[in-house]
C-alpha cells in the first residue's frame, strides 16, 4: 500500500488542488469519496460536498461519481474484509496531508487490525509520545480518511463517552460490524 503524505495545517492542505468526488452507497449509509492527482485523501460519512468544503478549504472541487465509483468499491472491500489484513485490495494510494505529528499518529492508527481497539493513551504510547494523550485525541479526530485510517477504533480508557466526528453512533455502528467489542 502506497501511503504519501504532506506536511501542512488545516486551514492551508485545499490551496491549488483539485479534488473529485462522489457519493457512493456504504454498507452504514452513504460514503463521500475524494480523490486528488496522487490518490485517495478524503471519505465523510453520512455527509455531503459542504463538509468537503470546510475541510479542503480552498480546494477546487468538481464531482464525478463515475471517477470514485472503483475506489469506494475498493473502500468498502477492505473494510468488510478488515484493514489492514485487506489493504492490497486498495487500488489507490492514500494521501495524509496534516502536521507531522498527525501523519505519525494516523499511521499507528493503520496498524489497528479490524475488530480490535486501542486508547488514546496507547496509541500515544506507541508513538512514543505516551505524556500526549490529549494531542493524540486531536489528531485522531482530524483524520481525513475515516474507516481506511481507522480512527472509529480508537477509545478513551473509560469507555464512557464517545466521541467520532461522523457521530457517536455511527462509530458504535462501525465498531460492532467490524466484532470489536
Amino acid at each position: 500500500m502506497k501511503i504519501v503524505t504532506h506536511t501542512t495545517t488545516r486551514a492551508a492542505r485545499g490551496k491549488g488542488l483539485t479534488l473529485v468526488w462522489g457519493l457512493h452507497d456504504f454498507a452504514l449509509g452513504k460514503m463521500l469519496v475524494a480523490l486528488s492527482a496522487e490518490g485517495l485523501c478524503w471519505i465523510g460519512l453520512n455527509c455531503g460536498e459542504k463538509d468537503l468544503a470546510k475541510n479542503w478549504p480552498g480546494a477546487n472541487l468538481i464531482e464525478d461519481k463515475k471517477l470514485t465509483e472503483k475506489t469506494a468499491r475498493d473502500i468498502a472491500k477492505v473494510w468488510q474484509k478488515g484493514w489492514p489484513q485487506a489493504a492490497g485490495s486498495l487500488s489507490a494510494p492514500l494521501v495524509l496531508y496534516g502536521t507531522a505529528f498527525q501523519i505519525k499518529v494516523w499511521k499507528e492508527l493503520l496498524k489497528i487490525k479490524s475488530g480490535q481497539t486501542l486508547t488514546y493513551a496507547d496509541v500515544a504510547r506507541k508513538i512514543g509520545k505516551p505524556a500526549a494523550v490529549r494531542a493524540v485525541g486531536s489528531a485522531v479526530g482530524k483524520n481525513t480518511l475515516s474507516i481506511i485510517v481507522p480512527c472509529h477504533r480508537v477509545v478513551n480508557t473509560s469507555g464512557s463517552k464517545i466521541s467520532y466526528g461522523w457521530g457517536p453512533a455511527m462509530k458504535k455502528a462501525l465498531l460492532k460490524a467490524e466484532g470489536a467489542r
